[in-house]
């Protein structure tokens, strides 16, 4: 299961709804992805937020939890023999009810900000480095063989992922790490980790085909060209290979030494 189908079912599995074959499916995506875990702990945190609100006792803010809001409205404008309907009172029902309509938007506001992905696969890429040099994602298979990282690629995505050994470049000795699969803005790619002078070294694959999910990509896909930043630091170099596949480089490093890693995978 991908990440746009798991996500079109967020809800439903949320409430347990789903037949447990695709709830199966879900869950094991949901371990896999990072990115949709996110997503569906901020589902979760969301629909909590919302039950907390609905379910408020009266305060100065909210007089009424919905169900009282509704039954005494009902109340108010049932006709009754001989008296005409009154609906002065209402407004004391209503403001609490949009009072508490506005904080439930407000949380949804905050939450569809919240969940904004980067749009860029310079800024998704970056992120997801920095979390590898933090520890907060470490390799699914941790090897220094490039013929077991390949393996572990192996049938996981349309195109090849070929893991291959780098050699040093001046004094940079490059050492492979490991590997896993990793989703940005929710399009999943490999991810080859490396280390070179202790510092983390991040690589990332992806189809050709995969490239217009990214705003900065699109004006880079032309020829050769290497597209190159640097933020914080941070540097990040892509360059398209032979086999239909972007290969992206993010690491502390200059940019000569993220080229010759680039060019290494681009050559294979």
């Amino acid at each position: 299961m991908n990440c746009k189908e798991a996500r079109r079912y967020l809800n439903l599995f949320l409430d347990s709804e789903l037949d447990p074959k695709t709830n199966l499916e879900i869950s094991e995506h949901l371990s896999s992805c990072e990115e949709c875990n996110t997503r569906f702990e901020q589902e979760e945190r969301l629909e909590k937020s919302l039950v907390s609100i609905l379910k408020e006792g009266k305060d100065s803010k909210a007089e009424e939890t919905w169900e009282g809001v509704i039954s005494r409205f009902n109340h108010q404008v049932e006709p009754k023999e001989g008296i005409r309907l009154g609906f002065q009172p209402l407004w004391r029902y209503l403001v609490p009810a949009t009072a508490t309509a506005a904080v439930i938007g407000i949380v949804i506001i905050l939450t569809m900000y919240s969940r904004q992905e980067p749009k860029e696969l310079t800024v998704a890429a970056q992120k997801c480095h920095l979390e590898y040099m933090t520890n907060k994602i470490v390799p699914t298979i941790e090897s220094i063989s490039p013929g077991e990282v390949s393996g572990y690629f192996s049938g996981k995505f349309t195109f090849p992922v070929t893991v291959s050994e780098i050699q040093d470049i001046k004094s940079h000795h490059i050492k492979l790490f490991g590997g896993k699969v990793c989703h940005l803005n929710g399009v999943s790619v490999a991810y080859v980790m490396y280390h070179c002078c202790n510092a983390p070294v991040s690589v990332f694959i992806l189809s050709v085909k995969d490239v217009g999910n990214f705003s900065d990509m699109k004006r880079y896909i032309a020829g050769d060209r290497i597209l190159f930043k640097n933020e914080r630091g941070i540097s990040f170099v892509a360059v398209p290979t032979k086999q239909n596949t972007f290969v992206c480089v993010v690491a502390d490093h200059d940019t000569e030494l993220l080229r010759w890693i680039a060019d290494n995978f681009a050559k294979t």
